[in-house]
């Protein structure tokens, strides 16, 4: 694969150098040129996409909501844990119409979204110059090696796509359809609330400069409440409160975010500025944006996401690695414990999700006044927990701190993988210990 990207960007390099004299001109060497800045995008996020452990949240969520149990993490228990409604509601859909997995589904999902991103940052430039929009294309399909990389199957392409179809339809002046994509950004994201603000007061500012009508600033917050009001009320009505908390999570979109827009910035100056200033000459200059220079140095810059796709080789390696003992070790668990069983993850949502949706998932906080354990949700003790979701290499007999009194160790070995250590309730060991150890993928071996 890391060689199919390097075939794609020396094919993409020889079409652009080629066709750069007349790509203003002719549309057909434009279409050509943008379809593989395209391919380059989606080599590129094959190459280096990993799913982070906290996207299994949403996962969880959706698998839940498909299944008809609600829009809950763990089933009986209303928290609100979902600070991506949109990206929810959007990765829910293929399972619940047509079984789709949840965790392929927003991978792909989130790949169509950032290839969307390309050709969007392609139809703001083009507003400019036609070389501007090849130019902002090829910048973007580059950066997208950062909606890829530890953030696959998140909302961060969604949100990205729709900040940048939002400044489309606000500078080709639709400021409903700006608004109802403002409100979309808010529901994929809390922190897009800025680009919301942001495009309201641009819109207030062109009325008041009487560069546009009121109906712009009017017409942008309409299309914003009559999304945000109901989604508001709901969310206030079925957790019982109003959202809360900034920034909306842990997945830092901005990286891609800053660079899409960066790359439609640079794009628009290019077209934008003139070779000669204004004063007449015998011989006409093209703007900078036409000039093959202009073409290379994208290029160049869009190279850049090429070594570095293959210096994340290895830690692409090991993350996918993990993923896959991930999901066999909440098989594991999901079909040797009786349904109902209540697991702490340790914070491996990986884990949680590949137990299954009937499994019910706790956290142990530490020590709390009246007990030395204090549970999240109200399902009692945990019966076992499990400190990593992956195997380690050599058997690990140790046990934290606050399981120490009321938790025993059990380590399993995996032929091949290594090791897993798990820990069971002291009250329950022996019966949990036979429901184990009946899999023969994995082998019981006490510690010494």
């Amino acid at each position: 694969m890391p060689g199919a990207l390097v075939a794609v960007w020396l094919a993409l390099a020889g079409g652009v150098t080629a066709a750069w004299p007349r790509v203003a001109t002719e549309r057909a060497r434009r279409g050509w040129i943008l379809f593989l800045a395209l391919v380059f995008a989606l080599v590129l996020q094959l190459v280096v996409a990993t799913v982070p452990d906290d996207a299994f949240v949403t996962f969880r969520y959706a698998r839940n909501m498909a299944e008809g149990y609600g829009a809950v993490y763990t089933i009986g228990e209303r928290t609100q844990g979902l600070p991506n409604f949109l990206w929810l509601v959007l990765v829910t859909l293929p399972r619940a119409l047509f079984g789709a997995d949840v965790v392929a589904g927003a991978v792909m999902l989130g790949i169509a979204c950032a290839l969307g991103c390309v050709v969007v940052a392609y139809l703001l430039a083009k507003r400019v110059t036609n070389n501007a929009g090849i130019v902002a294309a090829l910048l973007t399909a580059g950066a997208s090696l950062l909606a890829a990389h530890g953030l696959a199957g998140t909302e961060t392409p969604l949100f990205v796509l729709l900040v940048l179809a939002g400044c489309l339809a606000l500078v080709t002046g639709h400021p409903l359809v700006a608004g109802v994509l403002a409100a979309l950004a808010v529901m994929t994201r809390s922190d897009g609330v800025v680009f919301a603000l942001l495009g309201e007061v641009w819109l207030l500012t062109a009325a008041v400069r009487r560069r546009s009508s009121w109906w712009g600033p009017a017409g942008y917050l309409l299309g914003a409440l009559v999304f945000l009001v109901p989604w508001w009320a709901w969310e206030a009505t079925y957790y019982g409160h109003a959202r809360s908390g900034w920034p909306a999570s842990s997945h830092l979109p901005y990286g891609f975010l800053l660079c899409a827009l960066a790359a439609v910035g640079a794009a628009v100056v290019c077209g934008r500025t003139s070779a000669h200033g204004g004063r007449p000459s015998p011989r006409p200059r093209r703007r900078l944006a036409e000039r093959r220079v202009v073409a290379v140095v994208a290029l160049v810059l869009c190279a850049v996401s090429v070594p570095a796709a293959f210096a994340a080789q290895h830690v692409v390696h090991v993350d996918r690695q993990r993923m896959a003992q991930t999901t066999e070790i909440g098989h594991w668990l999901r079909d040797r414990l009786p349904s109902g069983s209540n697991i702490d993850t340790f914070g491996n949502a990986a884990l949680a999700y590949r137990a299954g949706p009937r499994m019910m998932i706790t956290g142990v906080t530490g020590p709390a006044p009246e007990d030395e354990y204090a549970p999240v949700a109200l399902f009692g003790l945990p019966v076992l927990a499990a400190p990593l979701a992956w195997y380690s290499p050599a058997q690990d007999c140790g046990i934290a701190d606050k399981y120490a009194q009321r938790y025993e160790v059990a380590t399993f070995q995996r032929t091949g993988l290594g090791w897993l250590t798990l820990y069971l309730r002291a009250d329950s060991e022996s019966r949990l210990l036979s429901q184990l150890a009946a899999d023969q993928r994995l082998t019981y071996v006490p510690c010494p």
